[in-house]
C-alpha cells in the first residue's frame, strides 16, 4: 500500500510539474533570431475545451492566422500551414526556445519566446512624424538589381502597420514602430521572417530589408500618394496573339494525363505557383473559395507547382499536403524546379515567368487571353479588391464567349 501511494504521489507531482510548465494562456513575444537581426513578433496561447496542446495565433498587423500545436513530451510543435516548415519549442510557462526549420531549403534558425512582451516598446510622441499611406520606393539601391517597390501605410500614433508591393508580389503584413526620425517593422508568418527599418533624412527614407539570415538589401524612398508598378495583367501582352499553353510540356513530370481536349468548351485558370512561396498561398486560399462557388460555371483550375527543393517524389509529396492542409478541390500537378526560365517553357507566349504565382486565363477555344503577373495579397487591401474584380470581369467575360 504504501509503495502505492508512493507511486501516487510521484504521479501528481509529476503532473503538477508538466501543467506548471505549459506555456501560458495570453499574449507572447517571439523572435526569430538572425546573425544580422532578431525578427519580433506577437503571438497568442488559448487552450480550447477538451484539448490537449495549445493553440498558437501568429498576429501580424491585422492578420491573424491561427494553428494547433503537436505536443510531444516536453515540446510544441507546429507545422506551419501548409508549408514544408516546422516550429518547434521547448516548453515553459514563461519563456520558451526552440527552432524554426525549412525542410524545403535545408535552414534552421533559432527562435525564443517570452510571455506578456510587446512585439516593440513603443513611447508615444505627441506630434509623431506622419509618414503618409503610400511611398515610391527603390530596392537593392545602387546594384544592377535594384528594383522598383510600392509601400502602403497605416498609422496609428506612433504605431504603424502596412506592407511593401513589388512586381514578384507582396510582402504581406508588417507591424510596427515609428519614433523620432526612424521607422522598424516586422513581420513573421512561417516563411517571412522580415524586418524594415529607416532613416528619415531631408524628406526622404532610407533604410535596410533583412530578408534572412546574413541577407539584406538597401532601400530608398519617399512620400508619394501616386505612386505605382506595372500593372500585372501588362507585364505579358497577349494583344493580336493566338497562342496556346503546350499541354505536352506541362504535365511531362506529372504523371496525371491531363491533355488540352479535358479543357474543350471550358475557361481554365493556370496557375504557375510553388508550395513554399506564401503569396502562392494567399492566392491559393482565394481560388480555392472562389472554385466552390463557381465550379458549375464551365470554369476549371489546374495549378502547376514549381519545387525549390526538387524531385519528383518531394514534389508530388508536397502537393498531396498541400491540397489536404487547403481543401484543394482542384487539380495539381508537378511543374519541375523552381527555375523562372523551366517554368516558361510550357507557355511560348512568355519570355520568363517573373513572379511566383502567375495566373494563364485560357478560353473555350483552348488560347492564352490574359497572363496575370504577380499578386496583390490580402495585405495590400485596396488593390487586392481590385485584383478579385478584375478576375471577375475576365471569368465572365470568356464564360460569356
Amino acid at each position: 500500500m504504501k509503495k502505492l501511494i508512493s507511486l501516487l504521489v510521484l504521479f501528481l507531482v509529476a503532473q503538477s510539474t508538466a501543467m506548471a510548465q505549459s506555456p501560458r494562456e495570453g499574449s507572447w513575444k517571439g523572435v526569430i533570431v538572425y546573425s544580422n537581426a532578431e525578427i519580433p513578433f506577437t503571438f497568442e496561447v488559448v487552450y480550447p475545451e477538451n484539448a490537449g496542446a495549445p493553440i498558437l495565433t501568429f498576429i501580424n498587423g491585422k492578420d491573424r492566422a491561427s494553428l494547433e500545436a503537436i505536443q510531444r513530451n516536453d515540446s510544441l510543435i507546429i507545422p506551419m500551414f501548409a508549408f514544408d516548415i516546422t516550429l518547434s519549442m521547448a516548453i515553459g510557462e514563461k519563456k520558451m526556445q526552440g527552432e524554426l526549420v525549412k525542410h524545403y531549403s535545408n535552414k534552421s534558425y533559432s527562435f525564443e519566446a517570452e510571455y506578456g512582451l510587446p512585439r516593440y516598446d513603443i513611447e508615444e510622441e505627441n506630434d509623431p512624424v506622419q509618414i503618409g499611406s503610400k511611398w515610391s520606393m527603390k530596392v537593392n539601391v545602387g546594384t544592377q538589381n535594384e528594383y522598383p517597390a510600392v509601400a502602403l501605410f497605416e498609422q496609428d500614433g506612433n504605431k504603424v502597420t502596412g506592407t511593401i508591393m513589388t512586381e514578384v508580389s507582396d510582402y504581406r503584413f508588417f507591424e510596427g514602430k515609428i519614433e523620432g526620425n526612424e521607422i522598424e517593422m516586422s513581420t513573421f508568418d512561417g516563411v517571412h521572417s522580415f524586418l524594415f527599418k529607416g532613416t528619415r533624412e531631408n524628406g526622404k527614407w532610407k533604410g535596410e530589408l533583412v530578408l534572412d539570415d546574413g541577407y539584406s538589401r538597401k532601400w530608398e524612398a519617399e512620400y508619394d500618394e501616386n505612386a505605382s508598378l506595372t500593372d500585372p495583367f501588362e507585364v505579358v501582352d497577349l494583344e493580336g496573339k493566338q497562342v496556346k499553353p503546350d499541354f505536352e510540356k506541362l504535365t511531362a513530370l506529372s504523371g496525371e494525363g491531363i491533355i488540352a481536349d479535358s479543357y474543350k468548351g471550358k475557361v481554365l485558370i493556370i496557375q504557375i505557383m510553388g508550395t513554399w512561396c506564401s503569396n502562392s498561398q494567399d492566392q491559393t486560399r482565394y481560388l480555392t473559395d472562389w472554385y466552390e462557388e463557381n465550379r458549375d460555371r464551365g470554369v476549371e483550375i489546374l495549378a502547376v507547382n514549381y519545387e525549390a527543393n526538387y524531385s519528383p517524389e518531394y514534389g508530388q509529396s508536397r502537393i498531396k499536403t498541400y491540397k489536404e492542409r487547403l481543401g484543394i478541390h482542384y487539380p495539381m500537378i508537378l511543374g519541375g524546379e523552381l527555375n523562372k526560365k523551366l517554368a516558361a517553357d510550357a507557355f511560348p507566349f512568355i519570355d520568363r515567368i517573373m513572379a511566383f504565382p502567375t495566373l494563364v486565363f485560357v478560353g473555350k477555344e483552348g488560347y492564352a487571353r490574359y497572363v496575370h503577373s504577380y499578386f496583390t495579397g490580402p495585405a495590400t487591401v485596396e488593390y487586392y479588391e481590385g485584383f478579385k474584380r478584375r478576375f471577375n470581369t475576365i471569368v465572365d467575360e470568356l464564360t460569356s464567349e
